[in-house]
């Protein structure tokens, strides 16, 4: 055995040289593998991700979602206006118009329209404003009182007739009457009824026509005779037989009156003039001529003073539409207002 001059120890120090120097080599070559690998391009290096700041001032807020928009309310549609949105006819007028400024509790003096024979004349009431339109309708429709019958004044509307509402809508004054106003007559006796009415009404200068109702329901035709009222009535729907063109308010027959004489009433006339003759014994005494109340169609109030020199006794106020025709034969005739008088001394 030869003999090499190393110690057993000494190997063992040199084996475990060599052990180390292998594993530091090994340690080396990962070491270079691992930078080798990092400059490949598929290769992307995980970058720590930094946490979002939790601090309020810095804390981007988060957007709140925009609110929910209520739905818009369901709109109503307009009405069709085919279908009528008004007050069917079969309602009851029930509001009583104010007619002028009366101030409420004050009395008003208004005209009433009764009869004299067949004719129209005026007779007077005090009602008590606002409602006068009904207040003047209440007193016709009851008739004259006891003076005003034993002085010749009647009525053709039925005894026990009322009023049982009164509506006024521009102009348009409708009137519910009770059944009674449909009673008895022929046709002289209908229309000189519903003249009463009309003339009552349209004295005031907010109402032009009047419609008219029984009973809450709206009427076509009056009477057996069947005269008929579909369409609202004015005074022009009014006969002159009945009316005449002049009606005389003051004096009234058989008045005592002395000179001057004041003369007030309404009319209507050919381009709205006339004459007012002084009679006696069928010769004129006096008189005036041109008087203006209303042209033909339109009836308009006229106060005028007349002068005679005559002894005194009977005499007659005469007055008429001249009708602009002269002696045409197909004019018609004069409808003449006689109002007899007696002249004082």
């Amino acid at each position: 055995m030869v003999d090499s001059g190393v110690s057993r120890d000494d190997e063992e120090a040199a084996m475990r040289l060599r052990q180390g120097i292998t594993i530091g080599a090994a340690l080396t070559l990962a070491v270079f593998g691992a930078v080798a690998c990092s400059d490949d391009e598929t290769s992307t290096p995980t970058v720590p991700t930094t946490p979002a700041p939790t601090s309020a001032a810095t804390t981007v807020p988060t957007t709140t979602a925009a609110p929910t928009t209520t739905a818009a309310p369901t709109t109503t549609a307009p009405p069709d206006t085919t279908t009528p949105t008004t007050t069917p006819a079969t309602t009851t007028p029930t509001t009583t118009p104010t007619t002028s400024t009366t101030r409420p509790g004050s009395q008003v003096d208004i005209r009433i329209y009764l009869l004299r024979g067949e004719r129209l004349v005026i007779a007077h009431r005090d009602v008590t404003g606002p409602a006068v339109l009904r207040g003047a309708l209440d007193p016709v429709v009851a008739g004259p009182t006891t003076a005003e019958a034993a002085d010749g004044l009647g009525t053709t509307v039925p005894d026990g007739t009322t009023v049982l509402g009164v509506d006024l809508d521009d102009g348009l004054a409708t009137v519910d009457l009770s059944d009674e106003f449909d009673d008895g007559g022929g046709t002289l006796s209908m229309q000189a009824r519903i003249a009463q009415v009309v003339f009552t009404a349209t004295q005031f200068p907010n109402v032009d026509r009047v419609r008219f109702w029984m009973e809450g329901e709206p009427i076509d035709a009056l009477g057996g005779e069947g005269l008929i009222l579909t369409d609202p009535q004015s005074r022009l729907n009014v006969p002159l037989e009945i009316s005449g063109s002049v009606i005389v308010d003051l004096p009234q027959p058989g008045d005592t009156v002395a000179s001057p004489i004041r003369v007030v009433g309404e009319a209507t006339a050919y381009e709205g003039q006339f004459p007012i003759e002084i009679r006696r014994d069928g010769v004129q005494i006096g008189g005036m001529a041109p008087v203006t109340g209303g042209s033909m169609g339109e009836w308009g109030d006229f106060d005028v003073t007349i002068t005679i020199d005559a002894a005194p006794g009977p005499i007659e106020l005469v007055t008429y539409d001249a009708g602009g025709c002269g002696d045409d034969p197909e004019c018609p005739p004069l409808i003449t207002t006689v109002v007899p008088l007696t002249l004082a001394a």
